[in-house]
């Protein structure tokens, strides 16, 4: 019997596994896909401060793609505000490839990995599986739920979540000319309750797409592009929905728990998940050792992800503040943002996953009380 058999092979499933084992329990890892890292649903762009903070350096430079510098970041009507640093503050990395990494990473830390192999249900200390249209059972003590955005663990274990809790993203890989230092991100129609964005590879090739609450995601695709004036070859095609809404709480249920997308543990602002699932996974792990080894509760794992939970209200609290906003109000709050020189402040302040890092100190300085109103109704939303 194992002691812990993840649900998932992603990034948060698999940190979580390799931690669990490193730790002494057997651990397993069903994965219904045939090859790990595909179908890629992430953009694939981590903070260089994320890295660091959760050791994942040397799997990102094996899958390396590009560096990035900062970002451009425009209003429905172009009003643009510039984030830019001297050294690097994101990578961009080969998605697929990275999961892959971090799978041999498992593996060679004794890890079980089962490729086409479909939870179906969860009984007890009894998971019922098909592969290749075969049923199987796994005995497991604990189930670790990181089965992404559409998680079956989740509905399991009895969570509702509606469609206000999504954005639907839509993505391609474009040929063309891109500066390789900026990431865009663009606000619009085309980007109802979300944003557009143009993340270089090189100089040749960026991974060009965008998330919306539209329910026809390709016509606001081409919108886009057709603005943007991007043509030429796309390729690696990808459509997902992403978690926007708050982290959910009870992630721990009898001898199960939930890890990265499947526990909305995504930054709500961007909608990525990589540093902030991997850092719920080794919480996770530990959690998970500190009730075999010494019978602490399974639900101290919710109390320990006190801190990162407050980060991820955070994200969220701010998009649902953007997205109070219609067009011309988001122009008007862009145009006092740099007023008050918020890319000059985001450039030294900025932090991509830890907004409570920079929030805190937007009122501390002078030339950012013009946004005294703003921040006010902020801590009302």
């Amino acid at each position: 019997m194992n002691m812990v058999t993840v649900i998932g092979a992603g990034p948060a499933g698999l940190v979580t596994a390799r931690k669990c084992q490193e730790l002494g329990w057997k651990t397993s890892v069903l994965e219904e896909h045939d090859v790990i890292g595909k179908p890629v649903n992430c953009t694939g762009i981590i903070s260089a401060s994320g890295v660091e903070d959760v050791g994942i350096r040397k799997e990102v430079e094996e899958t390396l793609m590009n560096k990035i510098r900062g970002a451009q970041i425009y209003s429905p009507n172009h009003e643009m505000i510039e984030v830019k640093k001297s050294s690097t503050v994101a990578y961009v990395i080969d998605r697929g490839g990275f999961d892959r990494v971090l799978a041999r990473e498992a593996t060679e830390a004794g890890v079980e990995i089962h490729l086409n192999t479909k939870m179906i249900d969860i009984r007890n200390e009894t998971i019922f599986t098909e592969q290749k249209g075969r049923g199987g059972l796994q005995k497991s003590k604990l189930i670790v739920g990181a089965d992404g955005v559409n998680s079956k663990t989740r509905s399991l274990m009895g969570f509702e979540t509606n469609i206000t809790n999504y954005v639907h993203a839509y993505q391609v890989v474009a040929k063309g000319k891109f500066d390789p230092k900026y990431v865009q991100i663009y606000m619009g129609d085309y980007s109802k309750g979300f944003f557009a964005w143009i993340v270089p590879e090189s100089e040749e090739r960026a991974r060009v797409g965008l998330a919306s609450t539209s329910k026809n995601i390709r016509k606001d695709f081409n919108m886009f592009v057709n603005e943007k004036n991007i043509s030429g070859e796309f390729c690696d095609k990808c459509s997902s929905l992403i978690p926007v809404g708050e982290p959910l709480k009870n992630i721990v249920q009898d001898n199960m728990l939930l890890v990265g997308d499947s526990a909305f543990q995504t930054k709500a602002t961007t909608g990525g998940g990589i540093i902030l699932g991997i850092e719920a996974g080794k919480i996770a792990a530990n959690s998970i050792d500190a009730h075999f080894k010494n019978n602490k509760p399974l639900k101290n794992y919710e109390k320990n992800c006190a801190e990162l939970n407050k980060e991820l209200r955070l994200h969220w609290k701010i998009r649902q503040f953007i997205n109070s906003k219609n067009e011309d109000q988001l122009d008007k709050m862009f145009q006092k943002m740099n007023k008050a020189k918020i890319g000059e402040f985001l450039s030294e302040h900025g932090d991509m996953d830890r907004p409570s890092k920079f929030v805190g100190k937007i009122l501390t300085k002078p030339n950012m009380w013009r946004l005294f109103p703003e921040a006010v109704k902020f801590m009302r939303t």
